[in-house]
């Protein structure tokens, strides 16, 4: 079992501020944990992990998972961190360079990179040939 800190968790409409979320891999569900509660803990989704999951997505601070639940967090390392847990893909990291085998485009920085480095074409240097070594080879 894992617990994260969240700022404020939305359970359909009803908001709770300043809550644990508590994740149990085994069982495949999440609960609600209310600081100072004595009730226990509120179960929140079932099925986490296995065949019809709900779907869990990230963007910046909040977490959602499935249609019901919306986890916002203090650090998006934490949301991050709570979205792999229960399964998400971790977030991409945009990159701006070209794959390999794309060629770049005409007015990127990579394609003025490349023109500079280009050795410039070698001309042939003409030869002046003389009237007199013609034909003493004849």
């Amino acid at each position: 079992s894992k617990i994260f800190s969240a700022a404020e968790v939305q359970y359909g409409q009803a908001p709770f501020t300043k809550v644990q979320l508590g994740y149990n891999a085994k069982a495949g569900c999440l609960n609600l944990i209310i600081p100072g509660s004595t009730r226990g803990a509120l179960q929140l989704v079932t099925g986490l992990g296995g065949p019809g999951s709900p779907e869990v997505s990230i963007q910046g601070l909040t977490c959602t998972i499935g249609s019901a639940v919306k986890a916002r967090f203090i650090d998006e390392a934490v949301a991050a961190n709570f979205a792999i847990c229960l399964g998400a893909k971790a977030p991409e990291q945009e990159s701006n360079v070209a794959a390999p085998s794309t060629p770049p485009s005409k007015g990127s920085a990579m394609a003025n990179a490349v023109q500079n480095m280009t050795p410039p074409r070698v001309k042939r240097a003409k030869l002046e040939v003389s009237e007199e070594s013609v034909c003493k080879k004849l």
